[in-house]
């Protein structure tokens, strides 16, 4: 699976909440199938988005780059370091949720 290329499909077919707030929002609401962290995303808004995803039993998917690399992956020309889907549109980015995860 090429995820940079899911994770646009994603975002020009589906819907994607982009932020830590917009995030947090959609998983209260129940509309975040699946949330993405760069990296680097800050200790407050990834451990916060997280922990909210996981009390959810939203997955949580992490972005294998940075924030700056998160951004464009979702067709987005500044950074993004928390995103949540809400609809996966025509991409098969939700497969991400089963993907095994890498080592730390």
């Amino acid at each position: 699976m090429d995820v940079q290329r899911s994770l646009r499909t994603a975002a020009q077919t589906g819907k994607v909440a982009l932020g830590a707030k917009e995030s947090l929002r959609a998983i209260s609401q129940k509309k975040a199938k699946l949330v993405i962290l760069a990296k680097n995303a800050p200790d407050l808004a990834g451990s916060g988005v997280e922990t909210a995803a996981q009390q959810s039993r939203v997955p949580v998917y992490r972005f294998d780059g940075l924030n700056t690399e998160l951004g464009p992956a979702l067709g987005k020309p500044f950074s993004v370091a928390v995103a949540a889907v809400l609809e996966a549109g025509e991409s098969d980015v939700l497969d991400l949720a089963r993907a095994p995860r890498p080592p730390e």
